[in-house]
């Protein structure tokens, strides 16, 4: 498996082929995951569980792009011994490496994560127009292409034009570890006293809709007045973002309603999810296609209020827990957030429901199966 970005740079991408890759390897396959070396103390090579991690040193950066002609070498020394290439994009050696697979005869499967949008910018323009042909030269090579549902594959250019290729493969969420803190000491830690929770977990971005869901949070108030907007993530400034600086003075108020965690801990998130009332995913566009933080809280019994954006809308229809928000609309959100937090346990259901939808064992089948078709395409 390739990639931009790994553990331990925390993405949806980089968990999505960490769970995916200890998954393999413990039904019996050899997995090893190829990565740019983001940052230089990173080991160039280790064993994480029955995977091989390899990382290949930087040589230049151009945004979040890097370039290194040695992670190419990696993989041509690696396809020597491997059955299945799996491409993960965004990614941007994309065509040197699916020309390397065809040139020594390994079968291809890419993972079409989420559209590509950066920054405005004239350089991040250019470098969005080659990404988006290098993605297309390695998809029309691909023999499996792959996306969590056929929803979003639907309405992006990119897979609509390939579907005869595409496998909708939901992706693997495991139930999260119980954690030694309860939710009544998070909501001391955070001097949390109203109620109630409206959660929201994620970067402080633009894409991710929390303006939006910061103009919903009045209306609520107006309906529950002790509403409280709890905001769970790293609140430091995202590079190219504003969003964190502009809610700066908001966060200082503390009549606001709005608190952010900062960074919650893995061993903190089921805690959180059981303090929350409904967890918002408001985002706005196609850089989220699916949203796995709402199957988290799905799982630990927390209603959802997502964004009807094709991928995003598709956690709510398939478990009934939640609403659909019109994208980009404040007002539409806050309806829709009202009246899931009006009667909560009408979207509550059990986890072994929720867990049957959500197999992740059938995810690993699936993509094995996604792998012999790609072996058989070779044939």
């Amino acid at each position: 498996m390739v990639l931009d970005f790994y553990r331990p740079y925390v993405s949806g991408l980089s968990v999505t082929v960490e769970r995916l890759a200890a998954g393999l390897s413990d039904r019996g396959h050899a997995v090893a995951v190829l990565a740019h070396q983001h940052d230089p103390k990173l080991p160039r090579e280790e064993q994480v569980g029955a995977v091989r991690v390899l990382r290949a040193p930087v040589l230049a950066r151009i945004g979040k792009a890097q370039i290194s002609p040695s992670l190419l070498t990696l993989a041509a020394r690696e396809l020597g011994r491997t059955d299945v290439l799996h491409l993960h994009a965004p990614l941007v050696p994309a065509v040197p490496l699916a020309s390397i697979a065809a040139a020594r005869g390994v079968p291809l499967v890419a993972n079409y994560h989420c559209d590509l949008r950066l920054p405005r910018g004239a350089v991040n323009r250019v470098l969005e127009t080659i990404a988006r042909a290098s993605q297309n030269f390695a998809l029309d090579r691909a023999s499996v292409i792959i996306n969590s549902t056929e929803d979003y594959a639907r309405a992006t250019p990119a897979l609509a034009t390939r579907l005869s290729k595409f496998v909708g493969i939901v992706p693997p969420v495991p139930d999260l570890p119980a954690g030694a803190v309860s939710a009544e000491q998070l909501a001391s830690r955070w001097k949390i006293s109203g109620r109630p929770i409206v959660l929201f977990v994620g970067r402080f971005a633009e894409e991710k809709g929390l303006p939006h869901l910061i103009a919903a949070l009045p209306a609520i108030r107006s309906r529950f007045p002790e509403a409280v907007l709890l905001l769970a993530g790293e609140s430091e400034a995202i590079p190219g973002e504003t969003v964190g600086q502009r809610l700066a003075p908001l966060l200082a108020d503390r009549k606001s309603g709005v608190i952010a965690t900062g960074f919650v801990a893995d061993e903190e998130m089921a805690s959180l999810f059981r303090l929350a009332d409904v967890l918002a995913l408001p985002s706005t566009n196609s850089t989220e296609s699916f949203g796995m933080i709402q199957v988290e809280a799905m799982l630990c019994g927390l209603p959802v209020v997502a964004s009807d954006l094709p991928g995003v809308r598709e956690p709510v229809r398939r478990s009934g827990m939640g609403e659909i928000a019109r994208a980009g609309s404040p007002e539409d959100l806050a309806r829709q957030i009202i009246r899931v937090l009006e009667a909560p346990q009408r979207y509550r259901k059990p986890h072994e429901t929720v867990r049957e939808i959500f197999s992740v064992e059938s995810t690993f089948s699936a993509y094995e199966s996604a792998y012999r078709r790609a072996l058989e395409a070779r044939q």
